[in-house]
């Protein structure tokens, strides 16, 4: 422990002298986006104006309504209601993007309003040819046409996820400006040409938030499809048509996500349809924020001189009095000046920054390399010995002292602690694994955070994973992984019946115990209860090589996602390879999979069955539909030896392997 502290002085001291010769620019913008945050805080909310009123998509409306996404009946019926009351201009961030034989309806519903609709712009990155791929997501050609304007819905987002500020436009590698939602409502509604905008308005500003979630007025859409409200009160509104469900999961951070109302509860994220209304409201009275003051350098330095300060006079064991102290001589202070009327743009409290800034740079640099044997976590797992170490954790052999079973304890790396995805990430496979009791999924007992770690407490299974085995031994005997690929899907089935998708199926997360018994484990990035995926970025989640055709290009995925993935492990535990060659791109194994079917497995293992062939065969088919339908279908036809409705591969056409957007 005393070298412990002794290291993390010393590379702290060389951090403090390094940043006092070469200020940071990452650091700089880091301290700017919590000043801006801190004036949230000390300003509090504000009455935002009354011509923005928002029709929010909420749990009480899904409920009454139906699942989401709704007919575009539904859509058609609202218009029509709303068009009496002369809206200024309507903006629905919903993009309808999958045909239906009510499209023309809704198209003419749009055209007798003034509406403006939403897109996305997504992208795919190759990191070793550096390809940059952009894709806009729109709605259908009939109702796209049928709009003002179809702007871009993405929000700007800061490293640490929070969204602060706004820009006019997004552009790509080859200068293709896509404007957003908000430039082409201002266009409109004070007609005014795209370009003037962009001499009016700074192309990215700070958004300026009136306060939290729901302090721009929101009104459920069932209440206006029922008229169980005075619809007067859309008479002649801005009004905004958007997701505000937790269930649909478009909500982001924002600088009043961890602010108190007074007397109330704790606000929570706010809908990105609100974000949106925000936004133009700010373009209409020009109430943005462009720039914050240039003191930031003089309160570096203060900030610098209290850290020197806490480090030469105080030890580890009074961190966190020392931080509480320094925060609140801070929080005293600027309170003064604020009631001065001088705002500081560098008021984030020191325990925030302070806890941020040590924790990034020395302490969950160090840690990382420290063994944590002896550790007791909860005052009931002790933790043993360091059992594998993997990119996002580390698992450790642990002692239940209540009861003195073994158990296996993963520590998430501390490196990723304040990775609000990372750890989402984290917790989302303890919440999957609770959920799911079966003799081939590995259990988890107990999960959390204690101190400076996130932790999940599991059920110990010594063995070995498949790929250690497939490499100590090589192509493994039809009869056996028969057996593996039954026994995982009986674990899928009973993961498919909790409405959990895997979405990692690999031979890395699937264990051997020496009797032989199968576990399925690591369910970090599952898809739980029909909510949608870790990110609304585009960003890719999962194993590139065993990931289904539909996962690779960023579509919703099913249980069948997860059917094509066992498929790809079975094809490459007979044959010793994979269809597509693990020294390829991850761009050009994504393609491959969009455009070709995988090989017959007899190309490779001759002695394979010609039954077991087939239904891998089924069980990697291109397209969804053609596989099979559940694992107990997979089950059946595995205990058959070969498919009761065999699959003939189908020739792709090249409309087929374009790369979609990701659903929503």
């Amino acid at each position: 422990m005393k070298n412990k502290k002794f290291l993390r002085i010393l590379i702290f001291s060389i951090i403090l002298i390094l940043t006092l010769i070469l200020i940071n620019l990452d650091l700089i913008q880091n301290l700017e986006n919590r000043s801006i945050d801190w004036r949230f805080k000390w300003r509090g909310e504000i009455a935002p104006p009354d011509d923005i009123v928002i029709i929010g998509i909420d749990d009480t409306s899904i409920n009454e309504i139906g699942n989401w996404p709704w007919s575009r009946k539904v859509h058609a019926k609202l218009l029509d209601i709303l068009k009496p009351l002369k809206p200024k201009l309507i903006i629905m961030d919903i993009i309808f993007d999958t045909k239906t034989k009510d499209d023309d309806l809704l198209s003419q519903k749009i055209k007798e309003n003034r509406v403006i609709l939403a897109n996305y712009l997504q992208s795919l990155t190759d990191p070793k040819l550096k390809v940059l791929i952009y894709q806009i997501k729109d709605s259908v050609p009939t109702i796209k046409n049928s709009a003002l304007y179809n702007g871009l819905s993405n929000l700007v987002l800061d490293k640490d996820a929070v969204v602060r500020r706004s820009r006019l436009y997004m552009e790509d590698l080859n200068g293709i400006r896509y404007y957003a939602l908000h430039t082409y409502a201002y266009s409109y509604l004070n007609r005014m040409p795209v370009d003037k905008i962009l001499q009016e308005f700074p192309t990215e500003f700070y958004i300026n938030y009136y306060g939290g979630t729901s302090n721009i007025k929101t009104l459920s859409y069932s209440s206006i499809l029922n008229k169980e409200i005075d619809l007067s009160v859309l008479k002649d509104k801005i009004i905004f048509i958007g997701s505000v469900s937790e269930l649909l999961k478009d909500s982001y951070v924002t600088p009043f996500s961890d602010y108190k109302r007074w007397g109330k509860v704790y606000l929570s994220n706010m809908p990105g349809v609100e974000i949106h209304a925000n936004i133009l409201s700010n373009m209409l009275y020009k109430n943005y924020i462009t720039s914050i003051p240039n003191t930031l350098k003089l309160f570096l330095f203060v900030f610098l001189l209290s850290i020197s300060f806490f480090l030469q006079r105080k030890n580890i064991f009074f961190n966190l009095f020392l931080i509480l102290a320094l925060g609140i001589f801070y929080s005293f202070i600027n309170f003064y000046l604020f009631r001065m009327r001088i705002l500081l743009p560098f008021i984030l409290p020191l325990s925030e920054f302070f806890l941020s800034f040590i924790g990034n740079t020395i302490y969950f640099a160090i840690l990382p390399k420290e063994s944590l044997e002896g550790l007791i976590i909860k005052k009931r797992y002790k933790l043993i010995k360091k059992l594998g170490s993997g990119g996002m954790a580390t698992v450790y052999l642990a002692k239940d002292l209540t009861n003195n079973n073994q158990v296996a304890v993963k520590i998430l790396h501390p490196q990723y602690c304040e990775d609000p995805q990372v750890v989402e990430r984290f917790l989302r496979e303890a919440k999957a694994s609770s959920e799911l009791d079966h003799p081939n999924i590995v259990k988890v007992f107990d999960s959390g955070r204690e101190e400076d770690y996130y932790f999940i407490v599991m059920e110990y299974v010594p063995g070995k994973d498949l790929k250690k085995i497939l490499e100590e031994k090589g192509p493994l005997s039809y009869v056996y992984v028969k057996e593996i690929i039954k026994e995982v899907a009986k674990a899928l089935d009973h993961a498919n019946q909790k409405g959990i998708v895997h979405r990692d199926i690999k031979p890395q997360n699937i264990m051997i115990t020496p009797t032989g018994q199968v576990k399925l484990m690591d369910f970090g990035i599952a898809h739980i209860g029909g909510l949608s995926t870790l990110t609304q970025t585009g960003i890719f989640m999962g194993t590139p090589q065993y990931a289904s055709p539909e996962q690779a290009e960023g579509s919703k995925v099913d249980i069948r996602s997860d059917i094509y993935s066992l498929g790809v492990v079975a094809f490459e535990l007979l044959t010793g390879t994979l269809p597509f060659e693990v020294g390829e791109t991850t761009i050009s194994i994504i393609f491959k999979k969009l455009q070709e079917e995988l090989p017959d497995v007899r190309t490779f293992r001759k002695e394979v069955p010609e039954g077991f062939a087939k239904i891998i065969q089924k069980m990697t088919a291109r397209f969804p539909e053609d596989r099979y339908q559940s694992p107990k279908e997979l089950i059946e036809d595995l205990e058959r030896g070969y498919p009761l409705k065999p699959y003939e591969k189908k020739k792709i056409s090249s409309q087929e392997t374009i790369i979609k957007p990701k659903e929503e």
